[in-house]
């Protein structure tokens, strides 16, 4: 990145979202990249050797974003541009906020996404269940070290990647070009939508199964683009992924037959009913609460 300590970012839209779409593609292609054959991907040679190729994709996505930032013709003369600003606060790493504002920005988006998620924590009370999701257990037959090594995929270091990557990197880029909110949070939830595509090929499942996983994964991505721009701040949407990671998708099959099947189906829609709410009050209403550079807040 620049060396200056004020890095200006005013790419034209087309040419920021053909940089956030290269950055979605290079962290695809490094996880292929001289591979041979279908590669098992919950197996630990595998899962070992994509924590590497995901740190080359994070590198590559920051050098991305460094040329955007220092080739002029990428640039756009506007006086809508945003004003300059450090390196780390266009990345979302670091900003100068108020212990308040910080404390919110970390803790406010967890506690959102366990709002969400409030139907299935009251079924794991009720049924007495771990929180961990079906693919983050040991199962019999499993490799030494394998549920180990999906946990820190899942948990750790996939959230980490996957947050710097399409939401540090990308959404910068989208906000620069004048898009609005909405169209930065969707456009940039596409990109993460598709980059999960390719598990129609290293997960071999087939192409219904694949076309869920690109809504859910948009959907997600819309949320945490939301979250970063809201905030400001990489955290809390790290911590708000690696907790939607840990319970897994809900097992809303599950609530018809259960003893307790009316009461846990209200837990689920008051959970829902209350994630919206707060999202579509926030998002309208626009609370002074992060000082986030990507979002206008209300005075």
């Amino acid at each position: 990145l620049p060396s200056s300590p004020a890095m200006l970012l005013c790419l034209t839209p087309w040419w920021a979202v053909f940089a956030a779409a290269a950055i979605s593609a290079l962290f695809v292609g490094c996880l292929y990249v001289g591979v041979r054959g279908v590669p098992d991907r919950d197996d630990p040679a595998v899962i070992k050797q994509r924590f590497v190729r995901v740190g080359v994709a994070s590198v590559l996505a920051l050098v991305v974003v460094g040329i955007a930032a220092s080739v002029p013709a990428l640039q756009r003369s506007d006086p809508t541009c945003p004003a300059p600003a450090s390196a780390a606060r266009w990345l979302g790493v670091a900003a100068p906020l108020p212990t308040d504002a910080l404390l919110l920005a970390l803790l406010l988006p967890p506690a959102l996404t366990a709002v969400l998620f409030f139907g299935p924590l009251v079924h794991c009370w009720l049924d007495n269940e771990p929180l961990l999701s079906d693919p983050l257990l040991r199962e019999s037959g499993d490799p030494a070290g394998g549920a180990r090594l999906r946990r820190a995929r899942n948990l750790l270091v996939g959230p980490l990647v996957e947050e710097w990557t399409f939401r540090a990197c990308s959404c910068p880029l989208l906000f620069s070009a004048g898009y609005s909110d909405a169209q930065a949070v969707w456009l940039s939830a596409v990109l993460f939508g598709a980059a999960h595509i390719h598990h129609r090929y290293d997960a071999k499942v087939p192409w219904i199964a694949v076309l869920l996983q690109f809504v859910y994964t948009s959907l997600f991505g819309a949320y945490s683009s939301y979250l970063f721009l809201r905030t400001g701040l990489i955290y809390g949407p790290l911590l708000a992924h690696s907790f939607c990671n840990l319970m897994g998708l809900p097992s809303f099959g599950r609530v018809p037959g259960h003893r307790h099947a009316w009461g846990l189906a209200a837990a689920y829609l008051a959970g829902m009913a209350s994630f919206v709410g707060l999202v579509v009050a926030d998002a309208r209403c626009r609370p002074r609460l992060f000082h986030s550079m990507f979002w206008a807040e209300a005075p």
